[in-house]
């Protein structure tokens, strides 16, 4: 016997009207008459209701449905699979998005500068910053060359190491604290042009006074302040953490 029918008698046997039996299986009433009428079949999950409402084996209903409703049942099945897989896939590389911009967010916010130099959604940038009166140095021992002779000696000599300076990118403010490696510098030339990726320094231009666009000679000026973690961020952002330019 063919689904439709015996739902159709199970359910006149079981005393229950069409509108009696969706109520139970939360289905319209339509939708059932489609069902008795050959024209439509229920999913995996509706058919065992039926067979529990209507006391009828599982395997009973499917030896006694067509072929057609088989072959939707395991359509159902198969794209149950199919969207769990697809919804795994997303999970994953929402899970791996988010973990990719925290990790460039991390770099921001430590100022890290190999993080913020592979971060695709930072630009170059060119700010103007004012370094210390002194280069700061640091005494290491290091290989001296001999004059008039290919012979070296050990020697203990001043190296330069990298200054600390408030970079500013335009003329409202916006910039950070950047560490970076100048070199010697004189008292006419301690101003630096600094092309960066937020805190990845590309290269940096001595300047004197003069040669900082008139914009920008407010926000530099002519006195070097050392940053004060107690009263500022390194980042003149709102969020520290943001990824982004």
């Amino acid at each position: 016997m063919e689904f439709h029918n015996i739902l159709r008698n199970k359910r006149k046997e079981a005393n229950l009207t069409q509108q009696e039996l969706a109520d139970q299986l939360h289905v319209t009433r339509q939708t059932l008459s489609r069902w008795e009428n050959n024209l439509s079949y229920p999913n995996l999950d509706t058919l065992i209701q039926l067979g529990e409402i209507l006391d009828i084996p599982l395997d009973n209903l499917l030896k006694g449905g067509e072929n057609q409703m088989v072959t939707k049942l395991s359509n159902d099945v198969r794209n149950k699979r199919k969207y769990g897989l697809y919804l795994q896939i997303i999970f994953i590389f929402l899970i791996l998005l988010i973990t990719w911009l925290a990790i460039l967010g991390y770099g921001r916010a430590t100022q890290n500068q190999w993080i913020d130099f592979s971060n695709p959604f930072l630009k170059t940038q060119y700010g103007y910053a004012i370094l210390p009166g002194k280069v700061p140095e640091k005494k290491q021992w290091s290989d001296v060359i001999d004059a008039g002779s290919k012979h070296s000696h050990k020697e203990l000599i001043s190296v330069p190491q990298k200054v600390d300076a408030f970079v500013s990118d335009d003329p409202f403010g916006s910039g950070g604290w950047l560490k970076f490696n100048t070199g010697r510098y004189n008292k006419n030339e301690r101003w630096a042009l600094v092309a960066h990726k937020g805190s990845y320094v590309y290269s940096i231009r001595l300047l004197s006074y003069k040669q900082i666009p008139l914009l920008m000679r407010e926000q530099i000026g002519t006195s070097y302040l050392s940053y004060d973690s107690k009263n500022e961020p390194r980042l003149a952002k709102r969020f520290t953490w943001w990824p982004f330019n």
